[in-house]
């Protein structure tokens, strides 16, 4: 039942990121002419948008935009610990 828990967290953690960059960050950069397409995959071009959105939210305070790449960032780290943990877990288990 924990497994089926973790994969549960593990999958709305891999999704959440794409959402924030889909529904917030994405329109947040194209409406503000920094929407940029590296040519490498869309993880890439999240990360593009991610900081291009932070400085602009920065330059002009926008505090939701703020807020949405502070979320990001954070998915980003819970998902880094739980695939740590999980992958500790399954050494440890054996």
């Amino acid at each position: 039942m924990l497994w089926m828990f973790l994969a549960l967290v593990i999958t709305l953690v891999i999704c959440s990121p794409y959402l924030v960059w889909q529904f917030f960050i994405r329109p947040y950069c194209l409406k503000h002419g920094k929407g940029y397409t590296t040519g490498m995959n869309w993880a890439a071009t999240m990360w593009v948008d991610w900081q291009e959105a932070k400085e602009l939210a920065t330059a002009k305070g926008d505090h939701k935009i703020l807020v949405a790449c502070r979320a990001f960032l954070w998915i980003h780290l819970v998902f880094f610990v739980l695939a740590l943990g999980f992958i500790v877990i399954s050494i440890a288990g054996g």
